[in-house]
Parts: C-alpha cells; structure tokens; sequence
C-alpha cells in the first residue's frame, strides 16, 4: 500500500534520476544492440572475439584478485592491531588512514609516478644505495601498489569493526585450550571476522574492477582494464557501439558481483542471528603497549611505521614537490602562478585558472542537488515496507554503474541532443550528482537509523510535528551524518575524473583534467600545484567528515 507522503518523496527524486540516469542508459543499451537502425547482437558477441576487449576483461579480472590478495595481506595485521591494542594517538590514526580512499585518483596515480617513477624519490634512493635501478611506478607493479595504497585501510577498518564485536571470550578459551598463533587465527578467530573481511574484499575488488585514473596513469599501452578499453573505444577509434556494448557488459557484472555481496552480507547477519556465527557487542581485551612483550612491542610499531610511511609517503612528497622548482634546484611558488594564470594553456585549451574555477562551482552545484535529493532518499528507504524496497532496487543500477559508463550515458542521449556542445557544465554535474548520490543517500539512512524512536515519539507527544519537529528534532540528531554527506558529496565531485574526461570540453575542464593534462605533457611543477590544491581541498572535507563524528567506511 503506498501513502500519499511516500509518492511525493519517490515522484521528484526518480523524475531526477530518470533524465540523468536511467534516459541516459537507455541510449547506451540502444547503441549496444542496434546499428544501422535494425536490432542486433553481433555488437555485443564481437566483443569476445575482439582480442584487445578479451584482453581487458581478463586483466581486468585478475589485477582486481592480486589487488584484493595485496590488500588483505596488508590490511589484516592494521585490523589486528586496531583491535588488539591500545597505543598513543591510535585514534588518530585510525581517522587518518582513511585519507587515501577519499583521494582523487589522479592525485594517487601521480604520487606514485613521483615516489617510485623512474626518476621518483624511492628510486633514486635505492639507486644510491645499491646501484640499481628499480622502477616501481609504472606497469603492475605501480598499478598494485596504488590499488594497495588506495584500499588496504578499507580492508583493516572493516574488518576491525567486526573483529571488535568478537566475544573476547572465545579467543581466550581457545588460548586456555592450546591453540594459538596461526592455528587460532585460521581456526577460531578468521571464521569469526569472515562476514567483515569478505565484505571488505568484495568491495575491494569493484573498486579495483572498475579501476580507470589508476591504470590510465600507470599501465601505459600494455594493461588496461574495462574502463579504460571503454575509454580507448570511445576517444581513439569512435567506436561507440562496441564502447556501449563493453559498458552494457561491466554493468552486468558489477552488478552480480554487487548481489552477491549484499546476499553474503544477508547470509552473514542470518548466521548471527541463529546462532551459528556468535559476536557479541562487547569490548574485545584491548591491550596497552605496556602490557606486552618488548619484541612484540618493537614488531607492532615497526609495522605501524612503515605501514605510515607507505600510506603517508605520497601525501608530503606531493605537498614539498609543489612549492620546489627542479631545474633551480629552490623552492619557488611558479607552480601556483602557472595554476592561476589568465593566460592561455595549449594543452588545456583555455586558462589555466578556469580549472580550479569549475572545480569549486561543480562541487558546490552537486553538493546542493545531492544533498536535496539524498534526504528524500534515506526517508524513504528507512521504512523497511514494499515502497522502500522498490525503490531500492530502482536506486542499485546506479550504485553499480561506472563513472566512465555514466559519461559515455551522458554523451550518448545529450550529446546527441546538441545540449553538451552548447555548454557541458550541467550534464558535468549532472554526472558528478549520480555518483556522489548513492554515497550520500548512503551516509544520511546510517544517521536516519540511529534516531531513537522513542525521542520521536516523545516530540510527538509534546505537539512537535512537521518542519518544527524537523527542525527542533531530526536535524539536530542527525547533524553528523548531515556534514558527512555534504562533505564526502563536496569529495567526491572535487575528485571526479572519468566522466568529466568524456564529458569537458576546454574552458569547462576541472582540476584533475588539468592534472591529468599537466602530467602527459611533462609539466610537473605546475601538475605538483593542482595536485597540492586537489590534497589540499580532499583533506579539508575529510577534517570536516572527521569532526562530525560519521565513520567514514560505514558510507560504502
């Protein structure tokens, strides 16, 4: 039975997404299956019989299955210790690895460039230590560590909030009972974390699946994934049917592979509740670096450390690149001057201050139209009855949908309508608005569900009803969550790059297009200052998010 209420939530909000999401895709799955005005599938079969998409798709595969190995490795022993420990500043710390994730992946792929390149700090380095030269930052090996870098936190700070809710209990009686070291943690406590870490591991992989600044940078001609095959199809052949076709057949999978997280995640919450896997909400045996052994001790802070080291390495050599001029062997502000000048830049086509310029107004736009649609959103998902889950599964493609996929969607339906050669800026953050929204949406039902009922209830006994109560009530108990999703929003569309690389044209670039232009044409003292600009403004929003109090991996 829908209500009246529920109608004029889901009328305006699917208006939206119908024009910008599901209109769009329309264009895509026409130009997948119909060529030459008549239906076809011989698009879509070309595709396995196209040895450079065969190629894309396998590489896609399996980069994303040794992304995810890497990132477990790596992330399982921060949980560990998240879990496990008490240390000075661990709070801290805790907030501080989730930097990298809320980094534009531009801003990722050219620290990497610039740490482990062929002339980067770590290179040199080693060079000067041993003579050789290992060059780290390009092809897989670059592609590995950036994908490690990008999301090992997210493996550890998932698998630590479950590992947390462990009866501390069962460990100890499994200790009391002779097992230990690897033999409980294979035995005993990984079964235990399982739904966390596997959550975690499935996510990775889309993340790494769909990867595409990443690959673009780094894996040259040789490796490409989906996205940027899509991107090769698209830009260098004009092959648009095939891009459309590939795109149809990422979002397919993604899509399966999305279901088959939120069915384990379903499975994992059953399991709980009958028993079967038991976690109990308490405090696990947190121990004070006091308390343990002098070698451990040394072996936790010296994981601690090079783990800071590896994930906070590209951040301050990005932030010194930027004010230091090579050539002169000084620190220089020509970066900056070059970044805001009113001359023109053949290269991007325009001034170089325009992009900063349509960063700010993209990002402050999308806030706006996220925001708005976000809150009628989480209302009405946070009633758990048919309506809801209707408009839930209405709301998935879009959560699965690539951000290369949603601007060749884009191209396809208003290119063709002549709007994107009459001014870009509105389909750029219309873009920006579909892929930010399901994030929001996300972050606002976390702070709608933790709203006490019976303090609702109360408001409506004392007369408070409507926007009074709203205002008096629901804001001030989800404030929070209202900051976070106004900041990670303000994030994300600051970051975007993959559709707007499809979408821009000249004057109407961003940041991370001019970074990425920047890179290609070897200006690195100007493409350090963009990349400086874009850490600079990420990392306020993440403050932002920080302070509120929102959990941030609780958002994905």
């Amino acid at each position: 039975m829908f209500r009246k209420r529920d109608l004029m939530i889901f009328i305006p909000v699917m208006i939206y997404l119908l024009f910008f999401y599901y209109f769009p895709m329309l264009y895509v799955l026409k130009d997948a299956f119909i060529k030459n005005e008549k239906f076809t599938v011989d698009i879509f079969l070309s595709l396995f019989q196209d040895k450079s998409v065969l190629f894309s798709i396998i590489f896609s595969f399996w980069e994303a299955i040794i992304s995810v190995i890497l990132c477990v490795i790596l992330g399982i022993p921060i949980a560990y210790i998240l879990t496990k420990y008490d240390f000075p500043g661990k709070e801290l710390f805790t907030s501080l690895i989730m930097i990298p994730f809320i980094l534009p992946g531009v801003v990722v792929g050219y620290s990497i460039i610039v740490l482990y390149g062929i002339n980067g700090i770590f290179t040199n380095i080693i060079r000067s230590l041993t003579g050789m030269s290992i060059v780290l930052g390009r092809g897989l090996p670059g592609i590995f560590i950036a994908h490690t870098f990008y999301n090992a936190s997210l493996v550890a700070l998932i698998t630590s909030s479950v590992w947390r809710r462990v009866d501390p209990e069962i460990e100890e009686a499994a200790r009391t009972l002779g097992s230990s070291g690897l033999h409980k943690f294979f035995k005993i406590t990984l079964p235990l974390i399982a739904p966390g870490l596997l959550s975690s591991a499935l996510i990775v992989f889309l993340f790494c699946f769909t990867s595409f600044e990443i690959i673009l940078i780094l894996g040259g001609a040789m490796y490409r994934t989906i996205e940027v095959e899509i991107y090769t199809l698209y830009l260098a052949f004009f092959d648009f049917n095939k891009a459309a076709a590939l795109s149809l057949f990422q979002l397919i999978v993604v899509s399966i592979i999305t279901l088959i997280y939120l069915r384990q995640l379903a499975k994992a919450t059953e399991l709980r509740k009958t028993g079967k896997i038991v976690v109990y909400p308490t405090k696990p045996l947190v121990r004070s670096f006091r308390d343990i052994f002098k070698p451990q001790k040394i072996v936790v802070i010296l994981y601690l450390a090079l783990y800071s080291i590896f994930i906070f390495s590209p951040l301050v050599v990005l932030g010194v690149s930027a004010f230091y001029d090579p050539v002169t062997d000084s620190f220089s502000l020509k970066g900056f001057e070059a970044l805001f000048s009113n001359k023109y830049n053949t290269f991007l086509g325009a001034a170089p201050v325009v992009a900063p310029l349509n960063t700010l107004i993209y990002s402050v736009v999308t806030v706006i139209i996220v925001f708005i649609i976000s809150i009628f959103s989480a209302k009405l998902m946070l009633d758990r009855r048919l309506f809801s889950l209707i408009f839930g599964l209405l709301m998935f493609l879009p959560v699965a949908t690539s951000r290369i996929t949603i601007g060749l969607a884009m191209v396809a339906s208003y290119g063709k309508l002549g709007l994107l050669s009459m001014d870009p800026r509105p389909i750029i953050v219309a873009a920006h608005t579909i892929i930010a929204y399901p994030f929001a949406t996300r972050t606002l039902l976390n702070g709608l569900t933790k709203i006490d009922p019976e303090v609702v209830n109360a408001a409506r006994t004392l007369g408070a009803e409507g926007i009074f109560r709203i205002k008096k009530v629901d804001i001030p108990l989800i404030k929070p969550s209202i900051i976070s999703a106004i900041a990670l929003s303000f994030s994300i569309s600051v970051g975007e790059f993959a559709a707007t690389s499809i979408l821009y044209r000249g004057k109407y670039a961003t940041l991370t297009i001019f970074l990425y232009l920047m890179i290609g044409a070897r200006k690195f003292i100007v493409a350090n200052a963009a990349a400086f600009l874009l850490i600079l403004m990420t990392l306020l929003t993440f403050i932002i998010i920080v302070k509120s109090g929102e959990d941030i991996s609780a958002s994905i």
